[in-house]
């Protein structure tokens, strides 16, 4: 297993700069959109659609980053059922 620099760079910006902003505002939201935000979050089509996406791609790219093919491809077969069930 190498980890290759560039790459690792690539990651934590491509996954990192979302994921901060996204903590960011959900600490400026209301008390009352806050409960409606982790709602919508834990229902069966949010994480069946963007739940796998999200993790999908994740997965692929850190098996990438970390030049581990099995991940890589069990990262991009759930991002390809997330992205086949959010076309629905």
């Amino acid at each position: 297993m190498s980890v290759d620099t560039d790459r690792l760079i690539s990651f934590f910006i491509l996954w990192g700069t979302p994921a901060v902003f996204s903590i960011i505002e959900y600490f400026k939201l209301s008390k009352t959109e806050k409960k409606e935000a982790i709602r919508d979050l834990i229902s069966l089509k949010s994480i069946v659609t963007t739940g796998f996406i999200l993790v999908g791609g994740v997965m692929a790219s850190l098996g990438r980053v970390l030049s581990l093919l099995p991940l890589h491809v069990v990262g991009t077969f759930i991002l390809a059922i997330g992205l086949l069930k959010h076309g629905r």
